[in-house]
């Protein structure tokens, strides 16, 4: 078996073989996504070369990986180098997602700068290591279909994912409920600025399956960690494995969200009072630096960061940052209406928001999320907005997973925040 979640993505190759993608050099390493880890065989034995060894030519090669593949970081890999000789080694793969999880130990070659090594299913890894260590990976169908790609290191981590559990006031049939938090620490000991960054919708909310999918941006994770911000994603109720029913503006029958006022706001009031939960345990807890809070997030997660924090002023949070925000998307025909009365309840917050959207985005125009911020900063609101243009073929929906167009406004962002 193999994680491949591409699709089989098309790439230029060269006539003797494998191109890698041009974004590798935009690729970190880090923890991955998955909810499954990876497993190498318990015999695995990495047999270091020493100066007498046919491999020792090769001695940097020497080791265990281990970090992320596919979209999103969705795939866990680690990687076993046990053995090197003069012209290739024998390696272990090992990888894991939701959907399955699998081990193979094969030979490798040696091919220019990278490892070459042939899976049983018929694929090809690759294997290249940086200068500073880490370990390019990539999946190939053959040398014109790539299938997936990440990066891997030797190194301890930059920072560590957690899952962690949200105590609430609610219980169901006697038991308690609880969130689910994903949690993005950096190295030391804290306490942290924190980011609460919210998630958002399911598209058109007529997939229950979706509910279940935990979500969290590593891009958004590492970005903050970097700077020494820990990140917390939680799941509101029903979302990921939080428990509750997932109850967030939908039409009477559950068919699908509601583009009507009557049913969507209510919405957005739920999800305010999971965040109340939310920050109630985020008060509770030593590595949280209740001084220094920022809250944000993408889509639904952006309009309601900007409410929470114009209707929650006690919680003194330095600033706002919302991608691509909104509540219904504009094919509604109360989506204005709906929008901008909740982004108005955001106004009273007294320090600036920023706002990143895309061009292209296939909920929200410019124009109409332009009305707004028009329209919040009309009733009091502080605030820049900000638009990018993303890549041809990216929907500007997903700015979010493009830390390029976005880190030089949020750089300056943070960098005008005052602390309290």
């Amino acid at each position: 078996m193999a994680l491949w979640s591409m699709g089989g993505v098309p790439a230029h190759a060269r006539d003797e073989g494998f191109a890698w993608p041009p974004v590798m050099s935009q690729l970190r390493s880090g923890p991955s996504e998955s909810s499954v880890p990876a497993e190498l065989p318990t015999d695995v034995v990495v047999e270091a070369p020493d100066a007498a060894s046919p491999g020792h030519t090769h001695a940097r090669w020497s080791g265990v990986w281990r970090g992320w593949a596919c979209p999103s970081a969705q795939c866990d890999v680690k990687v076993a180098v046990e053995k090197l000789s003069s012209d290739g080694a024998t390696v272990v793969y090992a990888g894991a997602s939701a959907m399955q999880r699998f081990a193979e130990r094969g030979e490798a070659r040696f091919l220019d700068d990278a490892l070459q090594m042939k899976l049983r299913n018929g694929s090809t890894l690759l294997l290249r290591l940086r200068e500073d260590g880490d370990m390019d990976m990539s999946l190939w169908r053959n040398a014109a279909q790539l299938l997936s790609f990440g990066v891997l290191t030797g190194k301890p981590f930059p920072y560590t994912r957690t899952v962690e559990r949200v105590p609430t006031p609610w219980s169901e049939a006697g038991n308690a409920q609880t969130l689910e938090m994903v949690v993005y620490r950096p190295a030391g000991q804290g306490p942290f600025p924190t980011m609460v960054f919210n998630h958002g919708s399911t598209g058109a909310g007529d997939r229950p399956e979706w509910f279940k999918l935990t979500w969290s941006s590593p891009e958004v994770g590492r970005y903050f960690t970097d700077k020494g911000w820990q990140v917390v994603f939680p799941q509101r109720r029903g979302r990921g494995n939080s428990d509750g029913l997932y109850d967030e503006g939908f039409e009477p029958d559950r068919s699908r969200y509601s583009c009507k006022a009557a049913h969507a706001l209510p919405g957005l009031d739920r999800a305010m009072v999971d965040l109340d939960a939310v920050m109630a345990h985020l008060h509770t807890q030593a590595d949280v630096d209740m001084q220094r809070l920022l809250i944000g997030g993408v889509s639904r997660g952006g309009i309601l960061s900007v409410a929470y924090a114009g209707t929650h002023v006690e919680q003194k949070f330095l600033g706002v940052l919302n991608f691509a925000g909104g509540w219904v998307g504009e094919r509604c025909a109360e989506a204005g209406d709906i929008n901008i009365a909740s982004f108005r309840r955001g106004a009273a917050f007294p320090r600036p928001v920023l706002w990143v959207y895309g061009a292209r985005d296939s909920f929200y125009s410019l124009e109409h999320s332009r009305r707004s911020f028009d329209a919040f900063i009309a009733a009091g609101g502080k605030g820049r907005f900000v638009t990018v243009a993303p890549p041809h073929g990216v929907d500007g929906h997903y700015i979010h997973t493009q830390p390029a167009l976005w880190e030089p406004a949020v750089g300056e962002y943070l960098a005008g925040l005052a602390s309290p």
